[in-house]
């Protein structure tokens, strides 16, 4: 489990600033992230983003508006010291929406599994803001392969995707999970799920056939369904048994 990282200086990861060089304006952001009981999360990371770019024309000198313009996007991260708080400075002005997450706690990210928190950012001010995480649990997925019939690489943007793995609920949503490994044995996979909340493994695959801890066959991509209980994490395991009807 990685270690919870306490930063006195904030730690900023832009993509691109090109937004507010268009007409100079800035300013800046500084928030608070806790738990719902108003503790401190350190090592936090905030991701920020500007929201529908397209939708944004930008100003001309004269107050004549330039609707095919399109700005440039500007994303970037920073990370919370030992008192939780962030800070950026030379953001471009307009509206942001802030995502974040802990890394090596598992607390629910809003961009998954609720909404951004939209705020805005005037020109030579600061905006103050504050993001309340909750704690989820931890859904590990071991995907045992004695075949080695799935990619013995973990995981990445050209790998092919010969297994889907993650959980179904509500009305017909997903959530993937993350390869987070490969070994000689298999494959481990690994996600932060809210508690108290119902759902089913969802694992497809038109490659390889699976079975449960028990050897029971799982028909794809139907799995067991839970309903994890708060600071308890999730384990379930898996076996490949062969090749798939429709890969022989």
């Amino acid at each position: 489990m990685p270690t919870k990282r306490t930063l006195s200086l904030l730690v900023l990861l832009p993509v691109s600033l090109g937004l507010a060089q268009d007409n100079g304006a800035v300013g800046s952001l500084q928030g608070l992230v806790t738990d719902p009981q108003g503790v401190p999360l350190a090592g936090a990371v905030v991701r920020y983003l500007t929201p529908s770019p397209s939708a944004r024309p930008s100003a001309r000198p004269g107050g004549v508006s330039a609707s095919n313009q399109v700005p440039n996007i500007v994303t970037g991260s920073a990370a919370a010291d030992s008192n939780g708080r962030f800070a950026v400075t030379g953001l471009p002005v307009g509206p942001l929406l802030l995502c974040a997450s802990v890394p090596g706690a598992p607390y629910l990210d809003p961009c998954t599994w609720g909404n951004a928190l939209a705020t805005s950012v005037s020109a030579g001010s600061t905006a103050s803001t504050a993001l309340v995480l909750t704690r989820g649990v931890y859904l590990n997925i071991r995907i045992k392969d004695p075949m080695h019939l799935l990619p013995q690489v973990q995981d990445g943007p050209w790998t092919p995707r010969k297994l889907l793995v993650g959980v179904a609920y509500g009305a017909g949503a997903y959530q993937g999970a993350q390869n987070t490994s490969v070994d000689s044995g298999g494959r481990n996979y690994q996600m932060i799920v809210p508690a108290a909340k119902p759902f089913s493994i969802w694992l497809y695959s038109s490659d390889v056939a699976l079975a449960d801890a028990s050897g029971t066959a799982v028909a794809s991509p139907a799995g067991p369904s839970f309903q994890a209980v708060p600071g308890t994490d999730q384990n379930f395991t898996f076996t490949v048994t062969g090749l798939a009807r429709s890969a022989q």
